[in-house]
């Protein structure tokens, strides 16, 4: 189910298509100790998620385990491998920023294509989100900009994460399981948040806090 692949380009941890998040935790803890003799601490490698799309929730897990383990994450790429070839469709450059006192991530800058900015806990940005852009976040979001980019909140904690944007025309949204595929464009602030099973945008004005 874990796999190191060496390639011209880099070391690639490949975890194939699976069905058990927490057997994939596992196996994660113990491959990279077998391979603790091998690694420094703060390598980067690149990660590969077999069937990408149907376990992007579980990306902020994966990315969390394997940085308690040590190492960092320099892309997360999209494909498959067969026997000892990997075939790679895509790749998104992980974005690098400090963490606050809280856990909280504040990246100060726009998110351009093909970059993916992965946290377990909540996420501010401080610019725009580009088309082909995407946050996964455990916990809430908020954008001070405008996003056309993707947009993942709650994947740890749940229906109560919100996302929070100034201004959006986003390519998907979704809050924990419920997904939003055609969200519309919206050019004031706006928050979504999940009623009755399903991702509701309304407008910062219009919402009840509290």
């Amino acid at each position: 189910m874990i796999d190191f692949k060496m390639t011209k380009e880099g070391l690639i941890l490949l975890v194939r298509d699976y069905e058990s998040l927490e057997e994939v935790l596992e196996q994660l803890g113990v491959r990279i100790s077998q391979m603790s003799g091998f690694f420094a601490k703060g390598d980067k490698i690149m990660l590969m998620i077999e069937n990408s799309e149907k376990h992007a929730p579980d990306m902020p897990k994966i990315v969390a385990a394997i940085r308690n383990s040590g190492l960092e994450i320099s892309q997360i790429l999209v494909g498959s491998a067969v026997g000892e070839n990997v075939n790679v469709s895509g790749r998104m450059k992980m974005v690098e920023e400090g963490d606050t006192k809280s856990g909280t991530k504040v990246v100060k800058k726009n998110l351009r294509s093909g970059q993916a900015l992965v946290h377990p806990g909540d996420v501010i940005v401080v610019g725009n989100v580009h088309a082909g852009a995407e946050i996964m976040a455990g916990g809430s979001i908020a954008v001070f900009g405008h996003v056309k980019g993707i947009l993942r909140a709650g994947l740890n904690e749940g229906e109560q994460a919100i996302i929070a944007v100034l201004s959006m025309q986003p390519t998907l949204i979704q809050i924990a399981g419920h997904i939003l595929r055609e969200v519309g464009s919206y050019d004031e602030p706006v928050v979504a948040y999940v009623k009755d099973n399903r991702v509701v945008i309304d407008k910062v004005k219009d919402v009840k806090f509290g």
